[in-house]
C-alpha cells in the first residue's frame, strides 16, 4: 500500500469519526438524556449539566482529530519523520491525557453533587484507562518520530 493510500485512508477514518462524534454529541446523547428524564423525572436537573459536560469532554477529542489529519498529510507527502510531525503526535497525546483527567474530575464532581451513578463513574474510569493507554502510545510514538527525524537529518548530511 502506498503512502498516498494510507494517508487517504487515515483521512477517511478521521472524517468518519468526526461525523460519528457529531452525531453522538448532538443527536444520540440529547435524545438518550431526554428518554432517561421521561422515564425518571427526578433526574430532570441532571440533563443540562451532563449535556454540557459531554460537549466539553468531546472538544479535545475533535482537536486530536485535527492533529491526526495533519499527520495524515505528512504520511501522504512521505515527511513523517520530522520534528513538526512529532510535535503534532505529542500534542495529541497531551490532549488525550487532559481529556482523561477532565472526564475523571468531571465525573467525581458530578458524583459529589449527587448527579452521577456509581456504576457510570466506574465505566468512565475504565474508559479513562483506555484513553490514557492511547495517550501513552502516542507519546512513545512522538519520541521515536523525533529520534527518527534526528537520524534522518544525520544520514542526509552524510550523503
Amino acid at each position: 500500500m502506498t503512502s498516498r493510500n494510507l494517508g487517504n485512508l487515515i483521512r477517511i477514518s478521521v472524517i468518519a469519526v468526526a461525523i460519528s462524534g457529531l452525531f453522538l454529541c448532538f443527536y444520540v446523547i440529547p435524545i438518550w438524556g431526554r428518554s432517561i428524564i421521561s422515564a425518571n423525572p427526578e433526574f430532570t436537573h441532571w440533563f443540562l449539566p451532563w449535556l454540557i459536560f459531554t460537549w466539553v469532554v468531546a472538544l479535545p477529542c475533535f482537536a486530536v482529530l485535527i492533529y491526526i489529519w495533519k499527520v495524515s498529510g505528512a504520511v501522504i507527502q512521505e515527511t513523517v519523520f520530522t520534528d513538526i510531525t512529532a510535535k503534532w503526535v505529542r500534542l495529541g497525546a497531551i490532549l488525550l491525557m487532559a481529556d482523561a483527567a477532565l472526564v475523571f474530575l468531571g465525573n467525581v464532581v458530578l458524583f459529589m453533587l449527587n448527579m452521577n451513578h456509581p456504576g457510570l463513574l466506574l465505566v468512565c474510569i475504565l474508559g479513562d484507562i483506555f484513553v490514557v493507554a492511547l495517550a501513552l502510545l502516542a507519546a512513545v510514538l512522538s519520541r521515536y518520530i523525533t529520534k527518527a527525524a534526528v537520524l534522518q537529518e544525520e544520514s542526509e548530511g552524510t550523503l
